[in-house]
């Protein structure tokens, strides 16, 4: 079996109300979906964020690959990059969609799942928190924060345990403010998270921390610039709030760095970014070593998050001598649910979560199919074909 072709689709989704966060607002949302197909009409789905002419560069170099050789496919993209300090950047991205479907591809072949190719599942089902609460126009002019109450309200009776919200993006005072409404909102059982995307110094962050510790907040993700490990670690080191970070981060090297200098409390590597389901699969290996709690960062399509599910069903229980109890010792994912046109449309299942918790697919491969008719409502020009 050989790498016959592989097409590359870059989807764009508009938005009917913009929303923002605390580095921009966006009117869209956007992906890189990646199809690589072997010689016996098999074939398998992967997705990234990078650019289309990097992928298909790099696609011309695995045209006649054995695509069961994912390691070795895996570092032929990645090693080149070796001495750039453990940051592959772009090459990582690329090699997360090329892992992805790789996976995908060899376990319909052998008609396994995923998960069963990574050592078979430990649990049916991953426990999913809602990430929403941005920043939306009204939020500008309306200080009662009536929609984000309304929205939040949304994921309680909806039945999700934990909820994400941005800060960052007003000044501090109306942002702790927003904490505590939420919190009100909410009640006292379910948790919650917030997120300021980089947005601090490392004094503002903690002085954030030890204004909004009243509110029970779970974790405070990304509280200074993402690469500024002192910065972080002197927050890590302060805050009343169990900080979280590593979204951004690239291959094992990175989060292997992060995890070595415990920057963070809770690790979250984005699967589209670490390098896919095996650096995925690898960094939730160091984190359990380490004790790092693992949580990944997922803010994609169908695709992406059940190659999240996946890796997730097979990771151990981190200790494993308490009762299972999801944010303490079992896999929790975030669950992106703010809106996104390609997401809710792209692919067969749209997953959904019931008492917060999703169903890991049992299907061949990542047990989701991709319609075509969106693929090509969402495409940007045509697909580049690579042979």
């Amino acid at each position: 079996m050989k790498i016959e072709r592989i097409e590359i689709h870059p989807l764009v989704g508009k938005l009917d109300q913009p929303f923002g966060w605390s580095q921009r607002w966006t009117n869209e949302r956007g992906t890189q979906v990646v199809r690589i197909f072997a010689d016996n009409g098999a074939y398998g789905w992967g997705e990234t964020g990078c650019g289309p002419n990097a992928l298909a560069d790099a696609a011309r170099n695995l045209i006649g690959e054995n695509p069961e050789r994912i390691g070795a496919i895996w570092q032929s993209i990645v090693n080149p990059n070796y001495q750039s300090g453990g940051y592959a950047g772009p090459a990582s991205n690329i090699a997360s969609a090329v892992d992805m479907a790789l996976h995908d591809l060899v376990g319909r072949v052998r008609g396994k799942p995923v998960y069963e190719l990574l050592g078979g599942k430990v649990r049916d089902r991953i426990c999913a928190y809602a990430t929403g609460l941005y920043y939306v126009p009204s939020d500008l002019e309306d200080k009662t924060w009536s929609d984000f109450r309304e929205e939040a309200q949304g994921y309680v009776d909806d039945g999700f345990s934990g909820m994400k919200m941005k800060i960052g993006g007003l000044t501090l005072r109306e942002d702790i403010d927003r904490i505590y409404a939420l919190r009100e909102q909410v009640g006292d059982e379910v948790r919650i998270m917030v997120d300021a995307n980089e947005a601090y110094d490392p004094m503002t962050a903690i002085q954030a921390s030890y204004q909004m510790a009243d509110a029970d907040v779970t974790w405070f993700e990304e509280p200074c610039s993402s690469r500024a490990d002192e910065d972080n670690l002197l927050v890590t080191s302060r805050s009343p709030v169990p900080t979280s970070g590593g979204e951004s981060a690239s291959t094992r090297r990175e989060v292997a760095r992060i995890l070595k200098n415990r920057v963070f409390d809770i690790i979250q590597p984005e699967i589209v970014n670490v390098g896919g389901i095996s650096e995925l699969k690898l960094s939730a290996s160091m984190a359990e070593a380490c004790n790092v709690r693992f949580v990944p960062h997922f803010w994609n399509t169908a695709i992406s998050f059940s190659a999240i599910l996946h890796t997730l069903a097979t990771v151990a229980q981190s200790p494993p001598a308490h009762p299972k109890e999801p944010y303490v010792n079992e896999p929790v994912t975030e669950f992106d649910q703010t809106p996104h046109p390609i997401r809710e449309n792209l692919t067969d299942p749209i997953f959904k979560q019931t008492e917060s918790h999703v169903t890991v697919p049992d299907k061949p491969g990542l047990g989701v199919e991709v319609d075509e008719d969106a693929l090509a409502h969402f495409r940007q020009g045509d697909a580049i074909i690579v042979r």
